[in-house]
């Protein structure tokens, strides 16, 4: 039965790994979404904006909003060091050499080396979030500036 329970939180590590790591590619799948509706929104409303001489405070406001939700957008999307969502094999082979003969053992540490990761990663991504959001609230007020902007002029 211990083997049995050592190899089913091994599997689930995995799982939890494997999971946090979609997340993490959809998170930025999304965010990479917004960025294409923050640059349409920019250009064309703000290009009508210009042209019609209707950069006042709500057009400029919209433009420190474009520039606020593309930060945010890029912070979710930069390459962040320290994520890491499997274990080198040579890693794992040096450390767990020694109880080659005892699969519960390797199942277990790997199976914590892997939560481990997980917690890490979780630390990092976490943060990516809220930039998301926050990145989404400043498109949508940009939208609405831009609006107020060009309110009888499209």
């Amino acid at each position: 039965m211990p083997r049995l329970l050592a190899e089913i939180a091994y599997q689930s590590a995995v799982h939890a790994l494997g999971q946090q790591e979609a997340a993490l590619n959809e998170l930025r799948g999304r965010t990479g979404t917004l960025l294409a509706a923050e640059a349409l929104t920019t250009s064309f409303l703000g290009a009508a904006a210009i042209q019609h001489g209707a950069l006042a405070l709500p057009g400029r406001l919209a433009i420190a909003c474009f520039g606020i939700s593309l930060c945010a957008a890029l912070f979710v999307l930069l390459p962040w060091r320290g994520l890491q969502f499997s274990l080198a094999g040579s890693l794992l082979y040096e450390s767990l050499h020694a109880c080659e003969e005892d699969e519960e053992e390797i199942h277990r540490r790997a199976a914590y080396w892997l939560e481990e990761l997980w917690r890490e990663n979780e630390l990092v991504i976490a943060r990516l979030y809220p930039l998301f959001t926050s990145s989404a609230a400043a498109l949508a007020l940009e939208l609405v500036l831009w609006a107020v902007a060009l309110k009888g002029i499209l």
